[in-house]
């Protein structure tokens, strides 16, 4: 339980740090993404352990969709807005979806082939 409370800590410390980050400088950029790239960064640099961060993340990843449930909600007490978009929507819709789904593959691809380089 405490390795866990450590872990969050971690990744809270990574966040504050974005989010300082972004206001200091006053980027548009949102600063829970800088956060991320800087957890990304130590990672691969070795200065935070994957073991560090991995109990904590799993455990966000496991609840996700449960922090998706309050805007999911905003958006059908709102549906007003959306009026006349419907088709204009749909295609948005499935372009996004298309691109994520083309950008997984190819970092996955990138990916294995990375790995790939490594073992021989």
């Amino acid at each position: 339980m405490l390795r866990t409370i450590t872990q969050f800590f971690v990744l809270l410390a990574t966040l504050f740090i974005g989010n300082s980050i972004a206001g200091f400088f006053r980027l548009s950029f949102p600063g829970s993404i800088i956060g991320m790239f800087l957890l990304l960064f130590l990672l691969r640099t070795g200065l935070v352990k994957i073991n560090w961060v991995s109990t904590a993340a799993n455990l966000h990843l496991k609840h996700m969709a449960v922090l998706f449930i309050p805007a999911i909600i905003g958006v059908f007490f709102r549906l007003d807005l959306l009026e006349g978009l419907g088709w204009k929507l749909i295609l948005i819709l499935a372009i996004s979806c298309l691109l994520s789904l083309f950008g997984v593959g190819f970092a996955a691809e990138f990916y294995e082939k990375l790995t790939k380089g490594r073992r021989k």
